[in-house]
């Protein structure tokens, strides 16, 4: 449990993926081949298929604004164009997330300063 919340981002997305995968979904969201990335290959099914059943957001930039906060990467060179990556979420390696830390919002904290 961290700040409150019992299941944090990184451990539900790594959920998620592990599911989609085994309901045979992952031509909407998955992993590549090599499994050290990720990637919403169908946005408008994840967003009304898969996104209900994990987060209460509905949005893809709300879902996109997590993996950011969470330091993930958006992959800009092929192959895995449009993938996100990071050093600790690892297809197979659940335990791994557990080092990702969420990141302050820089923006936030100028604003906090400010008034």
């Amino acid at each position: 449990k961290r700040g409150g919340v019992t299941d944090f981002f990184p451990d539900r997305l790594h959920r998620m993926l592990d599911e989609v995968e085994n309901a045979g979904q992952q031509n909407i969201v998955g992993y590549f081949a090599h499994g050290r990335a990720f990637c919403v290959f169908k946005p408008d099914k994840f967003v009304s298929e898969i996104m209900p059943k994990f987060y209460k957001e509905g949005k893809l930039s709300s879902f996109q604004r997590q993996l950011n906060l969470y330091g993930f990467t958006r992959i800009a060179g092929a192959p895995d164009t449009g993938g996100y990556y990071h050093d600790f979420f690892l297809r197979g390696r659940p335990g791994l997330c557990r080092k990702i830390r969420r990141q302050k919002n820089k923006r936030l904290i100028q604003l906090m300063k400010f008034l």
